[in-house]
């Protein structure tokens, strides 16, 4: 049985999928590789075994997971493959005892052994195998179900997923077509199996649209071979500009604030945009990129765009993540209900001029009128000049979760000054 071979000669066209997962597959990261034993999980999983020897990566980081349903008479002789193949490597095989067909159950009974796995191992990276056919064959399905541009562009490079926990997905391959992927693993000796359900149109629409649709697009646009034809070709464009042209807004060109222990937020961005530029799909991206965007419904969707396109001094809340609208700002915090209305209880009495650290905030006192007041956080009932601390802020323009996190110098409930930035 064939292993895998470290003298395999790359054409090429794979050294720029090494250039775009340079960018993101460090010496650190862990990988999970998903393997099914077809053409393109098995070119992926080369491809990724390659990338590791050629950038002296760890191998101890990448791991590879092979799910046997049981679905068809040939899965346990696929297992058996599967395990020769990746032998001495790090590989899990899941196997279950009981039978069903569902593309849907199977699909989460999968990714319930990826999460064991990730979680397990604190894996960065889940990685397929989808290349630019299955992209087009997911468009055809998600249009036939009256999507929008947001689910048109189904499939990214890098993307998060619902049914994943933590990790995202990387599909180096989807600037391939089906045919193109099957004739490098010929080309390359790199065995794979078939399964042959996919080749029964009346198992399911992907299937439909594969076996019908798309080959006769592909016939009548074809060129001089057998894997070029104007049709992928411009569907692979239509992406790139699509994905050109959203790329710098759909995720906000976001700027991290500094995490406060007092917040005690996981993370914290802010970003001043035009309002009037976020749509559903910007919006939908965003959620994606946190994470945050499961059971959100249409309704959900259409009261955030209009909260956004109103911009009032507010915020909502969504799945563990807060959205505050504050002076032209977009600030997205994720953080427990109602942080900002903790109070801190720390106070310190100035009794010199110095540079004093409160609570990791460093504020420097250096007017003597100053000294044997106390340098503390904001309380209830706190005064600034005939102001209310609260009603002050608001025309300040200091965004109600960080009022109540301002480093103030106070007599009693009067503040004397305050270190905003």
């Amino acid at each position: 049985m064939k292993t895998i071979k470290e003298n395999i000669v790359l054409p090429n066209e794979f050294f720029q999928i090494f250039d775009k997962l340079s960018k993101i597959v460090f010496s650190n990261t862990k990988i999970l590789v998903a393997v099914s034993g077809w053409p393109d999980s098995m070119l992926v999983s080369v491809l990724l075994y390659k990338y590791f020897l050629e950038n002296n990566l760890d191998l101890d980081n990448l791991f590879f997971v092979h799910c046997n349903h049981k679905t068809r008479i040939e899965t346990d002789n696929e297992e058996s493959f599967i395990r020769s193949f990746f032998g001495g490597l790090n590989l899990y095989v899941c196997k279950y005892d009981w039978f069903d067909k569902w593309e849907n159950v199977l699909r989460e009974r999968r990714y319930g052994q990826f999460n064991r796995i990730i979680e397990s191992n604190s894996i960065d990276y889940l990685i397929t195998g989808h290349n630019l056919t299955d992209r087009i064959e997911s468009s055809f399905m998600n249009m036939c179900r009256g999507a929008g541009l947001n689910w048109f562009l189904s499939m990214r490079f890098l993307d998060q997923n619902n049914l994943l926990s933590s990790a995202q997905i990387i599909r180096p391959l989807l600037d391939l077509t089906k045919k193109s992927v099957e004739k490098f693993c010929d080309n390359l000796s790199i065995p794979y199996v078939i399964d042959k359900s996919n080749l029964d149109q009346n198992t399911s629409l992907r299937n439909k649209i594969r076996l019908s649709i798309l080959p006769y697009l592909a016939e009548i646009s074809n060129r001089n071979d057998d894997i070029s034809c104007s049709f992928f070709d411009s569907m692979n464009q239509i992406y790139k500009d699509l994905e050109s042209k959203y790329s710098k807004v759909e995720i906000w060109n976001l700027i991290e604030i500094k995490k406060s222990p007092y917040r005690n937020a996981d993370f914290a961005f802010l970003r001043e945009i035009p309002f009037g530029f976020i749509d559903e799909n910007v919006f939908l991206q965003v959620l994606k990129k946190f994470n945050i965007y499961l059971d959100v419904t249409k309704k959900t969707l259409d009261e955030f765009l209009q909260f956004f396109h109103k911009a009032e001094q507010w915020y909502k809340y969504i799945n563990g993540v807060y959205f505050f609208v504050s002076n032209g700002k977009i600030y997205i915090i994720k953080a427990k209900q109602n942080f900002w209305e903790k109070c801190i209880e720390k106070e310190i009495i100035i009794d010199k001029l110095w540079d004093v650290e409160i609570w990791k905030n460093g504020v420097n006192i250096d007017d003597e009128s100053l000294i044997w007041k106390y340098l503390r956080y904001p309380k209830r009932g706190d005064k600034i000049w005939s102001k209310s601390w609260w009603k002050y802020c608001i025309n300040k323009k200091i965004p109600i979760f960080w009022r109540n996190f301002v480093p103030v110098i106070a007599d009693w409930n009067q503040i004397l000054k305050y270190f905003y930035k």
